[in-house]
């Protein structure tokens, strides 16, 4: 039996997490924790094998969290589940010690075998996230491209994620939201709400402005 535990400021996301790892008779729900602090508390207490833990939370955040539990107690095995798929995060996860990093978008029976592999000692990510960790691998700061700085400014200022250039990517090849569900596995209402929330970001007004934009700007 495994002892989960999860962080996240959203009330309902926890408890929606606690009812589908629940549904696993593998898992035990070890408590859920609002904040840093409180998850911290959770960890002491109750030892939990693995913890879910979110980034940006009040009070003491996700990296403060997993920063404490990995020196600690690190056999605590830390998998981040976040909204925030950028490079930066990612890279200060891995260098803090998390075992896991994903996204809040993944689909509840791949949640499931990321906890049981990261249990048996695997690293997991998704494509998007490994992604960058290659990027930056392959390519040293002093020798960085003009694509791939235009890349990290566009997230710098817009604080859109690995996901969100996938999405670009395929809207300005002309992809409708159908298909680019498809391409990112993802159902076409979360690829419309995260347009929206591109052009929210962007103060641009439709796909053909973003596509206009990409291109211009080297983001693609």
């Amino acid at each position: 039996m495994l002892k989960i535990a999860i962080a996240d400021d959203q009330v309902l996301l926890r408890e929606m997490l606690k009812m589908v790892l629940s549904s696993d008779n593998e898992f035990e729900i070890a408590g859920l924790a609002g904040d840093g602090e409180e998850i911290l508390d959770i960890c002491r207490r109750n030892k939990p094998d693995i913890v879910l833990l979110d980034i940006k939370m009040p009070f003491k955040d996700g990296f403060f969290a997993l920063d404490s539990i990995k020196n600690e107690m690190p056999d605590i095995k830390v998998i981040m589940l976040t909204t925030f798929g950028d490079e930066r995060n990612v890279l200060e996860a891995y260098k803090k010690g998390a075992n896991g990093y994903v996204l809040k978008d993944i689909k509840p029976e791949l949640l499931i075998k990321t906890i049981k592999c990261v249990s048996e000692g695997l690293f997991i990510m998704q494509d998007e996230i490994a992604g960058l960790v290659r990027k930056r691998i392959k390519l040293p700061a002093a020798k960085k491209t003009i694509e791939h700085e235009a890349y990290e400014q566009f997230y710098d200022k817009y604080g859109l994620d690995a996901v969100d250039r996938k999405i670009v990517r395929l809207l300005t090849d002309g992809k409708s939201n159908k298909e680019i569900g498809e391409a990112i596995n993802y159902s076409e209402g979360s690829v419309k709400n995260r347009i929206s929330r591109i052009l929210d970001a962007t103060g641009l007004k439709d796909r053909t402005q973003i596509a206009v934009f990409a291109l211009q700007n080297n983001i693609i």
